[in-house]
């Protein structure tokens, strides 16, 4: 038995030793598609970090990222945690009914960002409006596998936010409970990616038009249509489950008459449809990470422009205002110097509405460009 041993152990140190030989050959690669994130570059040497240490560091995670075979051996080792029983991987928990939730980190910076939002409220003559939307840990706690915690802080830091906005003369669009009352009919998020559907978007679309007074579109308004059957977010790029079935995405497209999108790159949709055909499909709405996008419809004579402040989770819910606006501008404030305050003087926001979702708030780069 010993022997077989000692074979084996051969064996697999050649493998290994040959994989790694092949990742220093090949061409290094700079986007993981599947992951959805861009990948470690090879460390240059020097006298300095070696000495420090950060170069084998560096190294090691050069290797880790840029090693042949990776998604195969991750897929590996995510079905073997799961049949020793682990139900969490990578920060993800690996729920029922084929649901990949990402774990709830105890928020650190609670108290700038009620801050940093408050600030803006009482600095600007524009109406402030703040919607926090919870993720799936929330919402799809019967999911979860024993043990698993989170939801309860997510109510506790909304609430915090909420109170001190609100005591600043910021207007809360509450979604929680539309997005609850709609539970039974619809999907709330996808299961493989931390983004809310289209469908809650719209449950929460209707809840914005109930607090603003606004009449909303009904959904026979709409086109429906399901653009992607094959979607896979960017939870299983953490999880990379096997045998993991895929997201649909559904978009709610209107008549465009009279209707222009303007990206920093020049005249554009608010839908990218090269997207449907790449790993990072959500990206189809908006166009993605953009710095800055100015939507006008010429058919809205009623004076309004709204500024939105937001992460991702805004991309599909931001196609539904552009019939209550003259003019919308979606800014990410992480390419903005100037602050929110300057940007609505600029642009002539009558409006500005904060959206942000409660999983990503903590660390969202974004949220420390508001001043």
């Amino acid at each position: 038995m010993d022997k077989y041993k000692k074979i084996l152990c051969i064996y697999a140190l050649l493998f290994f030793s040959a994989c790694s030989i092949v990742t220093l050959i090949l061409p290094d690669k700079e986007f993981s598609e599947e992951e959805n994130r861009y990948l470690a570059k090879r460390p240059e040497l020097t006298a300095k970090s070696l000495l420090s240490g950060d170069y084998q560091e560096e190294a090691k995670e050069y290797l880790s990222d840029q090693m042949v075979l990776r998604s195969g051996f991750m897929r590996l080792y995510a079905l073997a945690q799961k049949s020793m029983g682990k139900s969490e991987y990578n920060g993800v928990y690996i729920c029922k009914d084929g649901w990949l939730i990402e774990r709830y980190e105890d928020p650190e910076n609670t108290e700038y960002i009620a801050e940093s939002l408050a600030y803006v409220s009482e600095n600007t003559d524009a109406h402030c409006m703040l919607m926090l939307v919870p993720t799936a840990i929330s919402l799809y706690p019967e999911m979860l596998p024993y043990g698993a915690g989170g939801n309860n802080v997510q109510d506790k830091v909304k609430k915090y936010i909420d109170d001190a906005c609100s005591k600043a003369g910021m207007d809360i669009v509450d979604v929680w409970g539309a997005l609850e009352k709609s539970k039974p009919e619809i999907q709330l998020y996808y299961k493989t990616d931390h983004h809310w559907t289209t469908d809650a978007a719209y449950a929460a679309y209707r809840a914005f038009c109930a607090d603003q007074k606004m009449t909303p579109l009904e959904k026979s308004s709409f086109e429906i249509e399901k653009v992607s059957e094959d979607f896979y977010g960017t939870v299983y790029s953490k999880a990379l489950t096997a045998f993991q079935p895929a997201d649909t995405i559904v978009a709610y497209k209107q008549d465009m008459s009279g209707i222009t999108v303007s990206y920093s790159s020049g005249e554009g949709s608010l839908y990218a449809e090269e997207y449907l055909g790449k790993k990072d499909k959500y990206a189809y709405f908006l166009n993605g990470s953009q710095s800055e996008i100015t939507i006008e419809n010429g058919n809205v004579k009623n004076g309004r422009t709204l500024l939105v402040v937001k992460d991702s989770y805004a991309n599909c819910f931001v196609p539904f205002l552009v019939n209550h606006y003259e003019k919308i501008v979606v800014l990410d404030t992480r390419y903005y110097r100037f602050g929110v305050t300057a940007a609505a003087e600029d642009v002539g926001a009558t409006d500005i509405l904060f959206l942000f979702n409660l999983n990503t708030l903590d660390k969202d780069t974004a949220v420390a460009g508001i001043f």
